[in-house]
């Protein structure tokens, strides 16, 4: 740990793609049997103004689904329902090996859930019992503001009641990594556990086993 940095009081991760992987492979599986090219859904949930929408709160999770569901089927038919139903039910998968790092991490500071999650996150973190992991929860469907806006970074300081210099931040997006660096986060693009944990060692955690 630089001279200058000081030992990190809060770290904040991301839950998409760092604590919870999708199974991405499965779902394509489906979409394929259904006749859509795999990431069909995901590119009209996520990929146009429905996700920026869902993510920020100008929609709930119920009108946000309903909105992808009619966009999919007048484009394919309402044949491809299932394929639907099953995007719909998917709540991906728990990275043990992340979970074990974050655990590490909260025996020695404050544990930050930021997400990119719409109006259903609670619900998907009670799913796969993630719920209780986190000191704090921050849903940007709840708060209005969305990464990699500087403005949520500095939202979750405040609320924290920490500095950036105090900080870090992962997330598998470096367009996200950027946005919290912007405003002196010490910052991580994770790739896998193993790099993640060398990140948080270099900040001056010593991340002993639990």
């Amino acid at each position: 740990m630089a001279d200058d940095q000081a030992f990190p009081t809060a770290v904040i991760f991301d839950l998409d793609g760092v604590i919870r992987d999708w199974n991405d492979e499965e779902i394509s599986e489906i979409e394929v049997a259904y006749g859509l090219d795999p990431g069909t859904i995901l590119a009209v949930g996520f990929g146009t103004e429905l996700g920026r929408a869902a993510t920020t709160g100008q929609l709930d999770y119920r009108t946000w689904m309903n909105a992808i569901r009619a966009e999919v089927t007048r484009i394919h038919g309402v044949e491809v329902a299932g394929a639907l139903d099953a995007w719909e039910a998917n709540v991906g998968l728990v990275n043990q090996e992340m979970l074990q790092v974050l655990r590490q991490v909260r025996s020695e500071s404050t544990v930050a859930l930021l997400s990119n999650g719409t109006t259903r996150l609670r619900r998907d973190l009670a799913v796969l019992d993630l719920t209780d992991e986190f000191d704090v929860i921050f849903n940007t469907a709840e708060v209005g503001i969305a990464k990699p806006d500087p403005e949520i970074f500095r939202y979750v300081l405040q609320e924290l009641e920490t500095t950036a210099n105090e900080t870090l931040f992962i997330d598998d997006l470096e367009l996200n990594v950027e946005g919290a660096r912007s405003i002196g986060i010490r910052s991580h693009q994770h790739v896998d556990s193993g790099s993640t944990a060398e990140f948080l060692l270099g900040a001056g955690l010593t991340m002993r086993k639990i």
